[in-house]
C-alpha cells in the first residue's frame, strides 16, 4: 500500500512579501519543507502585530479589500473593493508567478460572509438580529446578491490559474465579532451569543418560510429568550435557556434549514468554477458542537465540494485526537486539510505542537495548512519542516 505524501501549505498575506520580497518569504518556506502558500486574496480588516516585518511592526489592513485585480464584468450589484498594494503592482498574480518560479505551489485564502465593509456598503445585504439589529460583519449567505458576488469571486479568482481556493465563514457567522470597541457590560452565556447571531433579514424569512420553517415563532421566542437574559443574566445557569434545550418543535427544522442554505450556496460556488480544475475546499470547525450553529452539514458539504480545510485550534493533542476522529469518520473519505496554529499562546509551544501534528498523522492526516507566516517568529516555521520529517 503506497503512503500518500503529506502536502503543507503556509497561510501567508500579500504585505508579506511586498515587505520581505518575493525570493525572501519563498525561500523561508522551502527552508521549512512547505509546498504551498495560501495568500489572503479576499480579506478584512485588524490590528496585527508582525514580529520579522522588515518595513513596520503594526498594520491596519485595508476592510473588506480583494488582493488581486477583478474582472468587473463577472459581478452583479456587489462590486470588490480593491486593495492599494494590487494598484501599486502586486497582486494574486505576482506571488504565483514569484511561486512558480521557486517551485511553490500558491492557493487563494478567501473570506467571504464576514466583511463589515461590504455589510456597510450594502446594508441589506447583512444579517439582521431578532431585534432587527444590522450585523454589518457578517453577510447573509441566503442572500441572492451575496451568493452571486462570492461565486463571482471565487470565479475571477479561479481564472487566475491557481490550483485550490479555500473559502473562510462560508457559513452562517456569529454575534461575536472582535469589533472596535466591542463592548458588553453583562457576561453573554454560549446560547445568548448564538441567538444575537441568528439572521432574520428579509431573504431568511423568505428562504425559511419557503422550506416549511416557522420562522416568525422562532423570531418571536428568539427575542423573548433575549429580553429575559438581558433583565436577568445572573440568573444560576440552570434558569436560563441553554444550546441544549432549544425547543425542538421550533428549531429542529430551522437547523435542517440553515444547513440547506450552505449546502445550497456551496453547489452554486462549486457551478461556478466547474469548467476550471481548481479544487474549493470550505473552512470549517473542527468541533463538532459548533456544525449546527453555523449551518455546517460537514458529510454533505464534503462531499458537494470534495473535502474541507477543518481548524484544529486547539493546544493538546489529547484534545485535538477525538475532535479529529469525529471529522474523519464524518467526511467519508473526502480530503481533510487540517489547520494549525503556529502562534503563541493560542497553540502552547513547540511540545505541545508536535502532540498535536502526532495526533494528526495516527489519525491519518496528510495534508497540513499553518497559520501564519505574518505573525510568528521565523523559530517556529522551523517547527514544521521538523514535524514533517517525523
Amino acid at each position: 500500500m503506497t503512503t500518500q505524501p503529506i502536502s503543507a501549505s503556509l497561510w501567508t498575506y500579500l504585505w508579506d512579501f511586498v515587505d520581505e520580497g518575493y525570493d525572501t518569504v519563498f525561500n523561508r518556506v522551502r527552508e521549512s519543507r512547505i509546498d504551498s502558500v495560501s495568500v489572503a486574496t479576499a480579506y478584512h480588516t485588524g490590528k496585527f502585530l508582525l514580529p520579522h516585518n522588515p518595513r513596520r511592526a503594526v498594520i491596519f489592513p485595508e476592510d473588506g479589500t480583494v488582493y488581486f485585480q477583478p474582472n468587473e464584468k463577472l459581478y452583479g450589484k456587489i462590486h470588490p473593493r480593491v486593495n492599494s498594494l494590487v494598484k501599486s503592482g502586486n497582486s494574486l498574480r505576482t506571488v504565483k508567478a514569484a511561486g512558480d518560479k521557486h517551485g511553490i505551489r500558491t492557493r487563494a485564502w478567501i473570506v467571504c460572509c464576514h466583511n463589515t465593509m461590504l455589510g456597510m456598503t450594502y446594508p441589506g445585504i447583512a444579517c439582521e438580529t431578532a431585534f432587527g439589529d444590522k450585523l454589518f460583519h457578517n453577510l447573509c449567505p441566503a442572500h441572492e446578491d451575496v451568493r452571486k458576488y462570492i461565486a463571482a469571486l471565487v470565479a475571477d479568482v479561479a481564472s487566475t490559474g491557481i490550483d485550490r481556493i479555500e473559502l473562510e465563514a462560508f457559513q452562517f457567522q456569529g454575534y461575536v465579532h472582535g469589533f472596535h470597541h466591542e463592548r458588553e457590560g453583562i457576561v453573554l452565556s454560549s446560547a445568548a451569543r448564538f441567538l444575537l447571531g441568528l439572521c432574520f433579514c428579509p431573504s431568511c424569512i423568505a428562504s425559511a418560510k419557503r422550506a416549511g420553517v416557522e420562522i416568525e415563532k422562532i423570531r418571536s421566542w428568539t427575542k423573548t429568550a433575549l429580553q429575559n437574559f438581558f433583565n436577568s443574566p445572573d440568573r444560576p445557569e440552570e434558569e436560563q435557556v441553554s444550546l441544549s434545550l432549544l425547543p425542538q418543535d421550533l428549531f429542529s427544522r430551522f437547523f435542517q434549514w440553515r444547513a440547506s442554505v450552505v449546502n445550497s450556496f456551496a453547489e452554486e460556488i462549486m457551478n461556478a468554477v466547474k469548467a476550471t480544475q481548481v479544487k474549493i475546499r470550505p473552512i470549517v470547525s473542527i468541533d463538532s458542537a459548533s456544525w449546527k450553529i453555523a449551518g455546517t452539514d460537514l458529510a454533505a458539504l464534503a462531499e458537494i465540494t470534495g473535502g474541507v480545510l477543518a481548524l484544529g485550534y486547539v493546544k493538546e493533542g489529547a484534545v485535538l485526537r477525538p475532535l479529529l476522529e469525529k471529522t474523519v469518520s464524518e467526511v467519508s473519505g473526502k480530503e481533510i486539510i487540517l489547520g494549525v496554529h503556529l502562534g503563541v499562546p493560542e497553540s502552547g509551544g513547540k511540545k505541545e505542537f508536535f502532540e498535536r501534528m502526532s495526533a494528526a498523522h495516527e489519525c491519518g492526516i496528510r495534508a497540513f495548512n499553518f497559520y501564519n507566516y505574518s505573525f510568528v517568529p521565523y523559530e517556529n516555521l522551523k517547527w514544521i519542516g521538523e514535524a514533517l520529517l517525523k
